[in-house]
């Protein structure tokens, strides 16, 4: 079952987090940012239930948009299974979930960003229809110690 996510996932979310960053230096998912992520129009934090148990996630932005009129664009960021139930699909509805759920609100596009080195990951996501030829992502940390 996918749903949105509750303040009360917020260490489940935590835990797949920290697998997904195992490096990073700094995650901390609280219940309050959960619930504020919650109560935005334009962010959806989405969470696979399987047995009881957040098995996976994604994080859908939408993002106001000038070129196209009226139509957003959308981000998924942070999409993660848990490792112990890869391969069991919950990867690929969380991104159709999100999908649906930019493409019922308008947006014109999805992008996603992937570590460069996973490669798992990018055929995954070829799978799903990205493409990662003719475009590049470029980012830039405002606080050096949230690499």
């Amino acid at each position: 079952m996918i749903r949105e996510a509750l303040p009360q996932d917020a260490s489940a979310l935590e835990a797949l987090y920290r697998q997904l960053l195992p490096d990073h230096p700094d995650i901390r998912v609280t219940p309050d940012r959960v619930n504020a992520i919650r109560t935005n129009p334009d962010s959806f934090l989405f969470v696979y239930v399987s047995n009881g148990e957040v098995a996976g996630t994604v994080h859908l932005h939408l993002c106001m948009d000038a070129l196209s009129g009226d139509r957003p664009f959308a981000v998924i960021e942070r999409v993660v299974t848990a490792s112990h139930v890869r391969g069991q699909g919950f990867g690929a509805a969380l991104m159709h979930h999100a999908e649906e759920t930019a493409m019922s609100r308008g947006a014109l596009k999805v992008m996603l960003s992937s570590n460069a080195r996973r490669e798992d990951a990018h055929r995954f996501y070829e799978r799903l229809g990205y493409d990662g030829e003719g475009s590049r992502l470029f980012k830039k940390y405002l606080d050096e110690g949230n690499r």
